[in-house]
């Protein structure tokens, strides 16, 4: 279960001052909603995603080209917008701690998604990474490669020319495909990484869990 990106996304662009401990509290309890309700269903294994440091995602570091008030950190991120993430990121794993302690639910486990992407934008060439901040398909005539009007796949008009965000020619070397979601190979390392037991809250492998 992967929640809560899109309410951070769209928000963090278009708000000016946001409130961020309200819109935290808000989507930990949506989420912590969903979550009662797929366990009153019956579900007694799941694996739950946080949120992974959109500050370090290209199509934000884009934005923030034209936006020089937003600071970055040293991981070359936007500092405030990773500020709000590991707001969420604290409040969700606490809801977790609570939900299994309540419901008596083992089987609730927390995949530290913010943590293996902070790791390959850290550590890249661990991933196989020569480009952790830039998007493989874009459009930008920048390090981030990322042109927001004219998002992958799409086409549009530059300086009077049209330019289409095609993809890059090696994606295995980038984290993000299109600014946002992770490329095929970096996915890999999410898959690996969830099925060997790593990134995980409680110690939990897949693997192991799915054998007969």
């Amino acid at each position: 279960m992967m929640p809560a990106h899109n309410d951070y996304s769209n928000v963090l662009v278009s708000s000016a001052n946001l409130d961020a401990p309200t819109l935290v509290s808000a989507v930990v309890s949506a989420i912590e909603l969903a979550l009662r309700g797929i366990h009153g269903e019956g579900a007694r294994t799941m694996i739950l995603m946080n949120v992974l440091p959109l500050g370090c995602a290209p199509s934000f570091l884009g934005f923030a080209l034209t936006n020089p008030s937003l600071q970055k950190d040293k991981d070359s991120c936007i500092a405030s917008y990773n500020a709000v993430v590991d707001l969420h990121n604290a409040e969700l794993k606490k809801m977790v701690e609570s939900l299994r302690t309540e419901l008596s639910w083992t089987g609730l486990v927390l995949f530290d998604l913010n943590a293996i992407y902070l790791d390959a934008v850290r550590n890249p060439s661990k991933y196989a990474v020569t480009k952790p901040l830039a998007a493989c398909c874009g459009a930008g005539a920048n390090e981030y490669n990322i042109n927001l009007a004219i998002p992958c796949g799409k086409s549009g008009t530059v300086n009077g020319t049209t330019v289409t965000a095609g993809r890059c020619s090696d994606p295995s070397q980038y984290i993000s495909w299109d600014g946002l979601h992770p490329t095929e190979s970096f996915a890999e390392y999410i898959a690996s990484a969830m099925l060997k037991g790593e990134f995980t809250y409680p110690s939990f492998s897949l693997e192991e869990a799915c054998k007969p």
